[in-house]
């Protein structure tokens, strides 16, 4: 398997948990993996940051998967750091993938909400994964709206010539509204040969989330 982005459509639609998921699949399978969120935003008083659920699915707290930018205010990194009067600098990004890389790891990045969210100015998680030759798995609602998400997702990857491993439909209901029963049997016909999984939305939060999706997203590994 290549090293994976995770990106997603929108903030909120699970990135995190499927991240976490596909990393206890690595780990299941022997497979030396880190998850690495190069910029955290948002993060909550009291609450499990993203890259601590990462590190917690990894197995390992390596340094060198810390995000280089953590911020507190729920904004598009670029944004967040203007406002705190830093900066990421898009070679660092690139310099931390490739010492994870060296040191032996397995990578699965995730992004900070859709592939164009400006991690620092001019430099997004898709530019990301075009310098660094990652392969995008993008997670998204199962609701109404997310076929139009999700094709324009998978149009800009393919304009970068980024590769699709697949596609994550997370937190179907139970039991499923019309949208959600009928997009992903209507998903395939717009992305004839992308691989579209569909997960359930679960009561568990954190690391039990992932462990309970851990297995429908074999197909992905």
């Amino acid at each position: 398997m290549p090293d994976l982005l995770v990106t997603g459509t929108d903030t909120g639609v699970g990135k995190t948990v499927v991240t976490a998921a596909l990393l206890l699949g690595l780990r299941a399978r022997g497979v030396k993996a880190v998850g690495f969120k190069p910029a955290e935003t948002g993060m909550a008083p009291g609450e499990t940051a993203d890259s601590e659920l990462l590190a917690q699915a990894s197995g390992v707290d390596e340094p060198l998967a810390r995000p280089l930018l953590r911020l507190a205010e729920p904004l598009a990194p670029a944004i967040a750091a203007d406002r705190a009067g830093v900066a990421l600098a898009a070679e660092s990004v690139r310099d931390r993938v490739a010492a994870l890389r060296a040191a032996g790891y397995r990578l699965l990045v995730e992004g900070a909400g859709g592939v164009m969210v400006p991690l620092a100015w001019g430099f997004t998680a898709l530019d990301l994964a075009a310098d660094v030759g990652l392969t995008a798995v993008i997670v998204a609602r199962v609701g109404l709206g997310t076929l139009n998400h999700v094709v324009l997702t998978a149009e800009a990857l393919r304009a970068r010539g980024v590769p699709l491993a697949g596609v994550v439909l997370n937190g179907r209901g139970d039991p499923p509204d019309l949208a959600e029963q009928t997009n992903p049997d209507a998903l395939p016909r717009l992305l004839p040969g992308v691989r579209v999984l569909v997960t359930p939305r679960t009561a568990a939060r954190g690391l039990e989330s992932a462990r309970q999706l851990q297995p429908l997203l074999e197909g992905l590994l």
